[in-house]
């Protein structure tokens, strides 16, 4: 443990406390299995992303359902390093594309089910690295709903306040306590 951090390496305030909780959810265990045909990778996963049906993406436009199967082949047609993705139960193959090896594409598999990861860990989305002498690619989104992780302040989204003297509404109808409707 460093001075300043904590022990999952995360900023601490003066009194010890961590001022960073550490990413939620839970990694995924993956393991690239050998394949035959040359620019192809295959991955075995520790769940099942399509219970035993198969899932097909020949581009990100025909990603069109935001399941956690949906966000995967989103996050790895994202690296820029796939040209097709296969998913079948809890094996997921690509098409790499050219340059690309299938190790380069573990993090983003295992970061699946991870949300809100700091900034600078390796397993998010956002910290891919592409072939040599290219930017890395990629974002953090749900696979729940594909909507962005982190802070939603500046979505443009401004929660409605009573008018200055007016109360909210106190909950009524059908199974409101006194204490709902009490003033």
């Amino acid at each position: 443990m460093c001075e300043g951090h904590g022990v999952v390496g995360f900023p601490v305030a003066a009194d010890g406390t961590d001022i960073m909780p550490p990413a939620m959810g839970q990694p995924i265990n993956v393991v690239e299995k050998p394949s035959r045909t040359p620019g192809i990778a295959r991955f075995e996963i520790n769940r099942s992303l399509t219970g035993m049906g198969h899932e097909r993406y020949a581009s990100a436009e025909d990603i069109v359902d935001n399941r956690a199967v949906d966000e995967l082949a989103r996050r790895l047609f994202a690296t820029g390093g796939v040209t097709r993705v296969h998913v079948n139960s809890s094996v997921i193959t690509v098409a790499l594309a050219d340059g690309w090896a299938g190790d380069q594409l573990l993090d983003v598999i295992r970061g699946l089910y991870i949300y809100y990861p700091p900034a600078d860990d390796p397993g998010s989305a956002s910290a891919v690295s592409g072939p040599p002498g290219e930017e890395a690619t990629g974002g953090d989104v749900s696979p729940t709903n594909g909507a962005a992780g982190g802070d939603h302040a500046d979505d443009g989204a401004i929660a409605a306040e009573p008018a200055a003297g007016s109360a909210a509404e106190p909950a009524a109808g059908p199974g409101a306590t006194e204490s709902d409707t009490r003033q």
